[in-house]
């Protein structure tokens, strides 16, 4: 048995070799045609439209930020014995999700996993979102304790807020229309009040004559 007798059945097609003479179909040109951008190396224009946007740009983009997302926190035991040597933490006391978070300077709703690093110091008392199991016999074995608290995201009170903003906002606007309109009608009653003066201030003069043309006529009597 030699090499060149094995023979392996496989359904796979041979690719026309391109180039190898004018009576092979595919030779001198090598299927390219004439000349142009196509036939030349090193061009890619697939998707090309004449200038029009390309179908596969026209289409709407893939992927999405999934609401339902968790940003996790993975904190180790190095991190609880380093609590300790700067003295933020005592020998036997609690923490929970909260002092984590702040510890650990992490945001809010953030879903916190301790695995196991360095060998514990003293024992203390944790709560967390998830724990290894490694990790667990640590804290049991310095004679600390775990306990694994439900995670619940909190959603934000982004409403509350907007509608708050309004009120504001409605509430300037009324106190800013008010004013308007106490100023129009002090500036209204102003002028009623200057008319009447000026009416008054005409009347009395005539009177007066009035009466001197009466008091004239009488003595001429």
């Amino acid at each position: 048995m030699k090499l060149n007798e094995f023979k392996i059945e496989t359904n796979l097609k041979k690719r026309k070799r391109v180039g190898r003479g004018i009576g092979s179909g595919k030779g001198k040109t090598a299927g390219r045609g004439m000349k142009g951008q196509k036939s030349r190396t090193g061009v890619s224009i697939n998707g090309f439209e004449g200038g029009q946007m390309p179908l596969h740009m026209r289409m709407p983009k893939h992927g999405f930020k999934s609401r339902k997302r968790i940003n996790k926190v993975v904190l180790k035991t190095d991190f609880v014995n380093s609590l300790i040597e700067k003295k933020l933490v005592k020998e036997n006391d609690k923490l929970s999700i909260i002092d984590l978070i702040n510890y650990s300077s992490s945001k809010k709703n953030v879903f916190i996993k301790l695995l196991l690093g360095n060998k514990l110091d003293k024992s203390i008392s944790v709560e967390s979102h998830a724990i290894s199991g490694s990790a667990k016999k640590e804290f049991e074995r310095v004679g600390g304790t775990v306990t694994v608290v439900k995670f619940l995201k909190k959603k934000k009170k982004t409403t509350n807020l907007k509608n708050k903003k309004n009120q504001e906002g409605n509430k300037l606007s009324k106190t800013s229309n008010d004013k308007k309109v106490d100023l129009k009608a002090s500036i209204k009653s102003k002028a009623v009040d200057t008319k009447k003066e000026e009416k008054k201030s005409i009347k009395k003069p005539i009177k007066k004559k009035n009466e001197a043309k009466k008091s004239s006529t009488k003595k001429k009597s």
